[in-house]
């Protein structure tokens, strides 16, 4: 599970990596939380609020699992038709046996993206997005912190990722990449608390 990440950059440097000539009021955030609204990018980049709500579950969901995308009637519509990237330079995690967080980084890529699923809700004055990261078994270092991890795309794969219409291709794709992470332990006086 992936519930705290970071997008500490500079709007130039965030332009560049994603060939954008414009975000709207964007400010770098050394921590980001589930129910903020987060920077993704589709087409354009775009605002939306982290956690999908659903009738059957008290708590927003801020993380989806790739292995039940088809087997969940509630997740492969908007895996099919509703991809986006959620730009990051950093995600948290704590260890699930000591309680440890960790800080971890892609190697050689200042800023990364993770792979997002989003949904419309719509009113006649507004229409807002939320998205959920998709997330998959633990890989290398990684598993020797959480069982869980974000999908980290491959730069290469994003545009597929985002406009790709072979979804089944997309989801085999995810399942054979995996991007090498770099981590650091933090200690409790680097915790944030909300």
């Amino acid at each position: 599970m992936c519930s705290r990440f970071e997008l500490n950059i500079n709007e130039l440097n965030l332009l560049k990596r994603y060939n954008k000539k414009q975000i709207t009021k964007f400010k770098p955030k050394e921590e980001v939380f589930p129910g903020q609204q987060i920077l993704t990018l589709c087409d354009d980049f775009d605002y939306m609020r982290w956690g999908i709500d659903v009738d059957f579950m008290k708590k927003s969901i801020i993380n989806s699992r790739i292995e039940k995308i088809y087997t969940s009637k509630f997740f492969k519509e908007d895996f099919e038709y509703r991809r986006c990237l959620i730009p990051a330079t950093a995600f948290f995690e704590w260890n699930q046996k000591n309680k440890d967080k960790y800080r971890l980084t892609v190697k050689s890529q200042k800023i990364f993206s993770i792979a997002g699923i989003f949904r419309e809700y719509k009113s006649q004055e507004t229409r807002i997005r939320h998205v959920s990261m998709l997330t998959t078994e633990a890989k290398g270092l990684m598993s020797e912190i959480h069982t869980r991890m974000p999908i980290i795309l491959p730069q290469s794969f994003e545009q597929i990722y985002l406009s790709g219409k072979n979804h089944e291709e997309i989801h085999e794709f995810i399942f054979k990449n995996y991007i090498d992470l770099e981590l650091e332990n933090l200690s409790d006086s680097q915790l944030t608390f909300l």
